[in-house]
């Protein structure tokens, strides 16, 4: 019988894939003291070009870089000290190795047959503890794989398998445990806290005498990040912290914006006073929602830009992005879904005006369009075709042309005849209203539906899509 050790022998660091590197020229001031990395690989030739690499959040970037000397001897050196944190050497051939930074000045030799297996460290504790807590694991798989041989062999053995095997498990989780203790302060400690899973106690019945079957989630949602310190900043350049909250936004956290925000608030407490861990988040997040692709998480973006950004919250930003954040806040805020829609003013193809707010509908496409516009010439008749299909379910079509000049528009609607009491062909002749600021319009087609109150219930989506958008929301209002 096959076997595997527990989840506590996982070798958290050393496998992350190597891909994605790019420069960075934003740094923190990080003191005047320098630094001196030296090292001695056997298996490195002279001339190589070897790179130290840093993590910051989920990315990789270049840091330094050395020439090997003879007998694979290189070192790191700089004016400044580097940020402390986990780092890589990376040698030719995508090979390389963790190195944790605390101190600035320590020697480190291995062979690049068996990086973890032949480090040797001198003059930095928290590396020295870094790999011999990979060496103690190497041992120990090579414990279970020799068991686990031996078993295939002989299945008699099977009884004396298993028990061995969850003895090393033991000898694991006791060295972990002792390595915390004598370890407390140690970047690794804060690693292995980290990484650590969550541990599930006895489901509980209900009064039915039923399990809860929301339990497992509800406690492993409660205390995702119980072991994790996040007053240690230097885990957000580990390749641990960032992953883990990802996986938490993403796996945990129900995606609608109202719980995104609510959760993304009660992170960013537990790191307001880790001020890297607290930069990264920030900057990451509103990117993050600011250019997602899921309607409606713009909300979460315009949330940021009120609540940190225009709040003073943000001291790492510039005045430039600060005017420009709030800039696209500003946009954005009135056209969040649940929001009343901007008004609109504007004059059909006899010269009268057709206010938006006051078309008659159950549900109105607002449908901003340009007849020059070649995606836009295929789009507008699939859309007049669809509209017969949709009128019973009390759909209307606002088509708001944005040209500044009737020929092309009435040319148009006319070829394409376009006409039908429930589809508004209008335009804004005379400039009543910014109608490009006030819904975004920055290409076209581009629709937005409203409901019968004429708040916005969707927006920028396909007319592919508006038929089962409409369904679905049918549904669910029922």
């Amino acid at each position: 019988m096959k076997q595997k050790i527990a989840g506590t022998l996982v070798l958290v660091i050393g496998t992350i894939a190597l891909f994605g590197f790019t420069y960075r020229t934003h740094e923190k001031e990080i003191g005047k003291e320098g630094y001196k990395i030296s090292f001695k690989i056997k298996g490195t030739n002279a001339a190589d070009s070897i790179f130290l690499c840093r993590y910051y959040g989920d990315k990789r970037y270049y840091q330094d870089t050395a020439v090997a000397e003879a007998k694979g001897v290189f070192v790191f050196e700089g004016k400044e000290a580097l940020p402390e944190g986990m780092y890589f050497v990376l040698l030719p051939g995508q090979k390389f190795f963790d190195v944790l930074v605390s101190n600035q000045t320590f020697f480190m030799e291995s062979d690049t047959s068996n990086f973890a297996k032949y480090m040797i460290v001198k003059n930095s504790p928290d590396n020295k503890g870094f790999y011999e807590y990979q060496q103690f694991y190497i041992r120990q798989k090579e414990k279970v794989d020799s068991i686990n041989a031996k078993a295939k062999l002989d299945p008699a053995l099977k009884d004396k398998t298993t028990e061995a095997i969850k003895q090393i498990d033991v000898q694991m989780t006791d060295f972990i445990k002792t390595f915390k203790q004598t370890n407390a302060k140690s970047l690794f400690t804060s690693i292995l806290d980290a990484s650590e899973e969550v541990q599930f106690p006895e489901i509980p019945k209900k009064e039915n005498g039923q399990l809860d079957s929301m339990f497992m989630y509800r406690y492993y949602k409660a205390h995702f990040f119980d072991k994790v310190n996040f007053s240690d900043d230097r885990l957000i350049r580990t390749p641990v912290l960032a992953p883990k909250i990802d996986r938490y936004f993403k796996d945990l956290v129900t995606q609608a914006p109202d719980s995104i925000i609510k959760e993304l608030d009660g992170v960013l407490v537990k790191v307001v006073n880790s001020k890297d861990t607290y930069e990264y988040l920030v900057r990451t997040m509103t990117y993050k929602y600011e250019t997602s692709e899921i309607m409606g998480m713009d909300a979460v973006f315009v949330h940021m830009g009120k609540n940190y950004y225009e709040k003073g919250k943000c001291p790492w930003a510039t005045k430039e992005v600060l005017d420009k954040i709030k800039e696209r806040t500003d946009i954005l805020d009135p056209l969040l879904i649940g929001k009343k829609a901007p008004e609109l003013y504007m004059a059909d193809s006899t010269g009268k005006y057709v206010q938006l707010h006051k078309v008659q509908a159950k549900y109105t496409l607002v449908f901003f369009w340009d007849s020059n516009c070649g995606h836009c010439q295929k789009e507008v008749p699939k859309l007049f075709d669809l509209l017969a299909k949709l009128k019973p379910k009390g759909v209307a079509v606002y088509a708001a042309n944005i040209e500044r000049k009737d020929d092309g528009w009435l040319k148009f609607i006319r070829d394409k005849k376009l006409s039908d009491p429930a589809w508004f062909n209008v335009r804004d002749s005379h400039n009543h209203t910014e109608f490009k600021t006030a819904y975004d319009i920055y290409s076209t087609p581009v629709m937005y539906v409203l409901d019968a109150n004429k708040k916005i219930i969707a927006k920028r989506i396909t007319i592919d899509q508006v038929a089962d958008f409409i369904d679905n929301y049918e549904k669910l209002k029922k």
